[in-house]
């Protein structure tokens, strides 16, 4: 005998999770196939190996089940090695994974996947250009030993070195042992030093120098590409939020950099746009 009423199948949508994972955060954004966001969450930020441990849940916070596409953002990744474990810690997830570096989503996310320059500064600094042809350049982000000039640690460190600014801003001297922590609690003294050069003229020569260093970052990941009349400029990361800095940086470029405020959010991008690891020289 044939059943009766038999309810029809129903496919489930195809459904594209984005992970922004920073230093501090992890954003996620769910999405469906037609690019529209249906729910968005955050939780305490772990390293990238340990996100299979976290991802279940995720999935309870989202309510998600099965995933056409998992994008992964992530601080700590750039080499192929740690890409290529990155993918094989979460193929499980996804029919299809993706994982770049945290600098290359937030360029995504700043430029809708199209040309154009990021300029970094938050704990650290790089810039990122991509131009009208598709190639790409990089300059900086080697890190605090070898770079990071006019990041957050850059101007904090800067701070630490002068004992009348230690000072002025009651700190005590300098005795952080070398980890990723110490790192953060430098670049975390970098608000109090840009509120304290609108009045200080120690604080003001840190901020100025920061400036000209992101200024010449920026010079150099765009020389050399193919950009047309003018170059679409972003500014990314926590040190941008002072508004005089901001301004001598643009200031320092020229009129040919048009600064533009980012299209998308890092979790969103990650959801809604095509995004693989592509290869950037320094």
């Amino acid at each position: 005998m044939k059943k009766q009423n038999a309810r029809p199948k129903v496919a489930r949508p195809a459904l594209s999770l984005g992970i922004d994972l920073g230093r501090t955060w992890l954003r996620a954004c769910l999405a469906d196939e037609a690019g529209r966001v249906l729910r968005r969450g955050r939780l305490p930020a772990v390293p990238w190996q340990s996100l299979p441990d976290v991802l279940p849940r995720l999935r309870r916070i989202l309510r998600f089940r099965g995933l056409r596409r998992l994008t992964l953002g992530s601080t700590g990744l750039w080499g192929p090695e740690s890409l290529a474990t990155a993918r094989r810690l979460l193929r499980s997830w996804a029919g299809r994974v993706a994982a770049v570096s945290d600098v290359e989503l937030a360029h995504a996310a700043a430029f809708g996947g199209g040309p154009g320059l990021l300029l970094v500064a938050g704990t650290g600094s790089i810039a990122v250009a991509r131009d009208r042809r598709g190639r790409w350049r990089r300059a900086g982000g080697w890190g605090q030993l070898l770079g990071d000039e006019g990041s957050g640690f850059w101007i904090g460190r800067a701070a630490l070195r002068d004992p009348l600014l230690r000072r002025r801003l009651r700190l005590g001297p300098p005795a952080l042992p070398p980890t990723p922590e110490s790192v953060r609690l430098v670049a975390s003294l970098a608000p109090r030093v840009l509120r304290l050069a609108r009045t200080d003229s120690r604080a003001r020569r840190i901020r100025d120098e920061a400036a000209r260093h992101l200024a010449r970052l920026a010079r150099q990941a765009g020389q050399g590409l193919s950009w047309g009349q003018a170059i679409p400029l972003c500014f990314w990361g926590g040190v941008f939020r002072d508004p005089v800095l901001s301004e001598q940086s643009q200031r320092g470029l020229g009129r040919r950099y048009h600064v533009i405020r980012p299209r998308l959010t890092a979790d969103v991008a990650a959801a809604v746009l095509p995004i693989d690891h592509v290869s950037m020289r320094g």
